[in-house]
């Protein structure tokens, strides 16, 4: 398949933020952003252009039934049979937000007087299943290992920033496969100036190159955190 292709690029792209690619593609997509800086690109239009859609959308409140759903699957209700699968759905959806929420609250807690986090990412495989949270505030990410990851005994996970501009990748240094980790980034290393994130399988100790020497596992891209 020709990735060089604009008009290709452009599809794909919107394909993998809408959310309708999944399994093994998106996983292939996502080894695909490391080498093809305009793919990163079109990426971060179709982003960029869907939340401004979804911006102009008038706010809705989900029915009591919803919100009931929800309740019974954190075991504040009692289960109650129920046919209705498009709600079955949306209260799954809706509980692991809560989860993956909760779980930035507890794990990644700031600790008093540390600044609060500026960004936040979350680190999914091809089934959308968190695997890790990560924090930014100023040149240090909190990092807690959440999922169920896939243990590694002679590897390891080793984090990359995808410069803008297509430049090089950066080594952030290597994940937690279970627990916490604290990773200090060096000052000459730019947060601000991040594309997207990558997570590659390196050996023991990380990868020996200045670049991602075994495969690209997972990509994702940091949030901007809304201080009140």
């Amino acid at each position: 398949m020709n990735y060089q292709s604009t008009e290709r690029q452009h599809q794909l792209a919107a394909r993998y933020v809408l959310g309708s690619m999944r399994g093994q593609a998106r996983a292939k997509f996502q080894r695909l952003l490391m080498e093809y800086p305009k793919l990163r690109d079109e990426v971060t239009f179709w982003e960029q252009h869907l939340n401004e859609l979804a911006a102009q959308l008038p706010d809705k409140s989900a029915p009591k039934s919803a919100w009931e759903a929800i309740e019974r699957r954190l075991g504040w209700r009692r289960q109650q049979v129920t046919s209705n699968r498009g709600w079955r759905w949306l209260t799954a959806t809706l509980a692991a937000i809560l989860v993956v929420v909760t779980l930035s609250q507890t794990l990644l807690a700031p600790m008093p007087g540390v600044p609060q986090a500026d960004r936040i990412a979350v680190i999914q495989n091809s089934d959308a299943r968190t695997l890790w949270l990560l924090e930014q505030r100023e040149q240090v990410l909190d990092v807690a290992a959440v999922g169920a990851i896939d243990p590694l005994a002679n590897e390891d996970y080793e984090l990359w920033m995808l410069p803008e501009g297509g430049a090089a990748p950066i080594s952030l240094g290597l994940l937690p496969q279970q627990g916490t980790r604290t990773l200090n980034v060096p000052a000459n290393v730019d947060l601000q100036n991040i594309a997207a994130l990558a997570v590659s399988r390196e050996p023991l100790g990380g990868s020996p190159l200045a670049v991602p020497s075994g495969p690209v596992l997972f990509t994702t891209d940091f949030v901007v955190v809304s201080k009140t």
